[in-house]
């Protein structure tokens, strides 16, 4: 088979490996995807019949939240999109745990928020931690706190939304998606394994390429496989600068009138003076003769 061929077939393989994987990630993960989307729209919201609405979508969007309540500036329940238990009441929270990343209530002694701010909330919403990594984690915090270890941990963002007037506290049970990590991993073995393939590649094209043309075939291969498609760019550059003989391929200077390996003429010659011309030349830069 040709090196296109191969190209071609690996490009093929490359495209669907890519679609296979895709879907079968975006497929587990879409769940937790739409609730990625409907948690931005739930920072966008502007008044505060909005910001309700955002909130019942992005907790129907997701199995995982277990409310999402909407307070005002002295923690007074406004509105709970799921009615939970953490609706009964203001949600007055305090810190506790060394690390200082767990918050409590008195209202609410059965239960402990672990903190997740900004973007390190929404990368956990997508792929997040298993819960029993979470627990454990949890109960190393709190081994010498009085009663916090028999606790249930939940995950707690806070949003403030300036435009609608109003707090969001957007609570989710950490969970893991079933088969999720297995589908990521192998999605990230195979995309490795395709750029590492794709990088030998470069370098055995440059590699054999050089050999044809006569151009030190172990220093242009290794200055593909350390620099990739810089290294082929360059290569290009380089090649176009140089003459390559009709007769051989090998690659000479563009002031050669005859090659190096093989003694062929390269290119055409002045009639008047023999002065090597270009292809598409009217007249001869060496002696000024029209060039028929």
């Amino acid at each position: 088979m040709k090196k296109k061929g191969i190209l071609i077939v690996l490009l093929v393989l490359a495209v669907i490996t890519g679609v296979l994987c895709g879907g079968t990630v975006g497929y587990l993960y879409r769940q937790r995807l739409k609730f990625a989307w409907q948690y931005a729209r739930l920072e966008e919201a502007k008044t505060p019949e909005a910001l309700r609405m955002a909130a019942d979508k992005t907790a129907a969007a997701s199995e995982d939240v277990v409310d999402i309540l909407v307070v005002d500036e002295n923690q007074q329940i406004l509105y709970s999109a799921k009615d939970s238990k953490f609706a009964a009441g203001p949600l007055t929270l305090t810190k506790v745990g060394d690390a200082k990343k767990y918050l409590a209530s008195a209202d609410y002694p059965e239960a402990v928020f672990l903190q997740v701010k900004g973007d390190e909330f929404m990368l956990n919403s997508i792929v997040s931690h298993d819960f029993g990594k979470i627990r454990s984690e949890y109960d190393d915090e709190s081994a010498f706190e009085n009663g916090l270890s028999a606790k249930t941990v939940y995950m707690l963002n806070r949003v403030q939304v300036r435009k609608a007037g109003g707090t969001a506290y957007v609570i989710t049970r950490p969970t893991s998606v079933p088969g999720g990590e297995t589908a990521l991993k192998v999605t990230a073995a195979l995309a490795m394994l395709l750029v590492c393939v794709y990088w030998v590649l470069v370098a055995l094209w440059m590699y054999r390429d050089a050999a044809r043309c006569k151009l030190s075939p172990l220093y242009w291969g290794l200055i593909g496989l350390f620099t990739n498609l810089i290294g082929l760019i360059v290569y290009k550059i380089y090649k176009h600068s140089a003459t390559l003989c009709p007769a051989c391929g090998a690659a000479q200077s563009a002031g050669h009138l005859y090659c190096s390996f093989c003694g062929a003429q390269l290119g055409a010659r002045c009639a008047n003076c023999g002065g090597k011309v270009g292809a598409k030349d009217s007249f001869c830069h060496h002696c000024g003769n029209k060039i028929k």
